[in-house]
């Protein structure tokens, strides 16, 4: 039997089009900090860690989530419920863990 797939981060659960949204969001947040000539090290961080599966910690749960807002302001429609889902789930995972 293999073992179950998991999408995006630890700790929250993602279909795989959710884990496709908020990977879409935090690249989209890296690529507009650097359009702004700010360093986007803290985003490519966020990023490697939902690549990698890892848990998001509070920071990066924080990042996440202004990326999904921000990106709600140009995502495609078919986006938009998604990444309010996402948004949720981060929250939850946030309440879990303290």
């Amino acid at each position: 039997m293999s073992p179950a797939h998991r999408h995006g981060p630890r700790g929250v659960d993602l279909s795989r089009e959710e884990a496709w949204v908020l990977h879409a969001a935090v690249l989209d947040h890296a690529e507009r900090t650097v359009a702004a000539g700010r360093d986007p090290a803290q985003a490519v961080a966020v990023l490697d860690r939902i690549e990698a599966g890892e848990r998001l910690d509070e920071t990066a749960r924080t990042v996440a989530q202004d990326a999904l807002e921000t990106y709600l302001e140009s995502a495609p429609e078919r986006d938009r419920a998604l990444a309010d889902e996402i948004r949720a789930a981060l929250g939850a995972q946030a309440s879990s863990s303290q």
